[in-house]
């Protein structure tokens, strides 16, 4: 398909060697909002209803995207031309609740699932069981370079981890949010043997998010990927589906035990690590699921670089194509910002690399994802299974809900502070008139909660960016704008395109990106992470 690009290799080659690799010296040529608008008002239509991973929305938008793919020339990049198809298992209780029974000490205790706890249906399997005693394990974390081990000197083979949900206020944000994932504290728990792990909701959490609030969920559907050993993608094998238990259930686990639950909240309240030891009880719990298979597809498109040496590298672009969907209401979740935008920029910046008249040296590749509000899965089986050795992949610029509400004067790069992608980002909004901010919220801990994380794991340095909150006009406050839009619009119906998508800003976010994109596929050395950066010790493999 190389010949379906505007310039061959030779001339892309004679272009490259004639002008300067630095852009400091380049400038990005003019986004068109004719364009970006036409890909919002597409893709947020109620033509496609919300773009649910696997629905018939969902597959008109990835037909749209491969055809804009197609129509600039690029390359298909997919297993099946622009296409990877992602297989997912779907699980739903399908009227049968999950179990739970505390046994013991004074008599068998059941607990009443949507008050007590909640779970949800496994992937893994339709059915299962499991009896088993209890321990308790603190945060259940590892983290040998914070002196933090909360298995030491514990016995949990053949049991279940009772695990407090969150993380020691000792632990970095960004770090404490990688160790507090229920992914690590699974994987942890199931590395010491055990059978099943147990989380309990604490004081702190019920401040950000009442349990009830997840508890209005309980009947949702799962989704995981399934690998090509017909395998749950990211389950952990061995290890009984996690169960949740608010503050209230949870504090009968401690009941005649060494120390009581409220003593452990007051102890975390104090901001120190709580100690485990076993509990006096057993658990019995069951579960019951069915599956479905759906397919989705990630949709992926090439630009090939011109520069026989770096070529074979390549900048990914990612950005989510689905969003959550219609309800059982009739009410669409159009998804105009989370995550249309985000696609609108990224057709956008290929289109001014191909009209640039000036071909990147390292080859450019646009992956166009599902399932991110499923889990952040289709990334997850596009890093596992990435249609170009991973090894090559220099970088990942992340676009999600870009937050176009406004002209700005800065930029926000998720993850700057880990990788030189941050000083190229920097030197980006530099050329763009901008700046670039540092991140405003971070206790939120943005960089482990979107798709360009599962690169992180693969050791790609990454970013992902949104708009400042500085306006360019005075009289607008940004940080009230993105509030306001967080708290009203986001994963709801409000989020349609008419409602406040500003395609000036849209044109400001294009370009910066263009420069991002342009200076790391031309520069002479891919980027890197920063020596002694947690990240890029922990999962850096080069």
């Amino acid at each position: 398909m190389r010949s379906k690009i505007l310039l061959s290799g030779l001339l892309a080659t004679l272009l490259v060697a004639c002008t300067a690799v630095s852009t400091s010296t380049n400038t990005a040529p003019s986004a068109n909002i004719d364009d970006i608008r036409r890909d919002v008002n597409y893709l947020a239509s109620e033509e496609l209803a919300g773009r649910n991973t696997g629905s018939a929305g969902y597959l008109k938008a990835a037909q749209y995207v491969a055809e804009q793919f197609q129509s600039m020339g690029l390359a298909p990049a997919g297993e099946q031309g622009y296409f990877q198809e992602v297989p997912f298992r779907r699980a739903s209780w399908n009227g049968k609740e999950p179990t739970f029974v505390l046994k013991g000490g004074r008599g068998d205790v059941p607990f009443v699932f949507g008050e007590d706890f909640i779970a949800a249906p496994s992937a893994v399997s339709e059915r299962s069981a499991l009896q088993a005693e209890l321990v308790f394990v603190g945060y259940g974390i590892e983290a040998p370079d914070y002196g933090l081990n909360d298995y030491a000197g514990l016995d949990v083979e053949g049991k279940v981890a009772v695990i407090l949900s969150g993380r020691p206020q000792s632990l970095p944000s960004e770090v404490g949010a990688h160790y507090a994932s229920s992914r690590n504290k699974r994987e942890t728990a199931a590395r010491h043997g055990a059978l099943g792990y147990i989380t309990l909701y604490t004081p702190e959490r019920e401040k950000r998010r009442p349990f009830a609030r997840y508890a209005e969920h309980r009947h949702d559907d799962t989704f995981d990927w399934v690998n090509r050993e017909n395998l749950p993608g990211s389950a952990t094998p061995g290890l009984f589906p996690g169960v949740m238990l608010n503050s209230s259930a949870a504090a009968k686990l401690f009941v005649d035990a060494q120390r009581s639950l409220e003593s452990i909240f007051t102890e975390m309240e104090a901001k120190q690590s709580p100690k485990g030891f076993v509990l006096p009880y057993r658990v019995d719990l069951s579960t019951h699921s069915s599956h479905k298979k759906v397919v989705s597809p990630n949709v992926v498109a090439l630009l090939p670089g011109s520069d026989p040496q770096l070529k074979d590298e390549y900048v990914v672009f990612s950005a989510h194509l689905d969003h959550i969907g219609k309800k059982d209401d009739g009410q669409i979740y159009y998804g105009a910002q989370d995550n249309a935008a985000g696609i609108a920029v990224m057709l956008e910046t290929a289109r001014l690399f191909v009209e640039s008249g000036r071909a990147p040296r390292r080859s450019l590749l646009f992956v166009a994802v599902t399932g991110e509000e499923k889990g952040l899965l289709g990334s997850d089986y596009f890093a596992e299974y990435p249609t170009v050795p991973m090894q090559s992949i220099v970088a990942n610029i992340n676009l999600d809900m870009p937050m176009l509400l406004y002209p700005f004067r800065d930029i926000i790069a998720f993850g700057a502070e880990h990788s030189t992608l941050g000083q190229i980002a920097e030197r980006a909004a530099g050329l763009s008139g901008l700046k670039l901010s540092p991140d405003p919220m971070p206790e939120e801990v943005i960089f482990v909660r979107s798709d360009h994380y599962n690169f992180v794991r693969r050791g790609v340095p990454s970013i992902y960016l949104i708009t400042g909150r500085e306006a360019q006009d005075p009289k607008i406050d940004g940080t009230a704008k993105q509030v306001a839009f967080l708290r009203e619009r986001y994963h709801k119906p409000g989020d349609a395109p008419d409602a406040g998508i500003d395609y000036v800003a849209a044109k400001q976010f294009t370009e910066v990106n263009y420069l991002i994109a342009r200076e790391v596929a031309d520069a002479e050395e891919r980027p890197s992470w920063y020596e002694g950066d947690f990240f890029g010790n922990l999962f850096d493999k080069k």
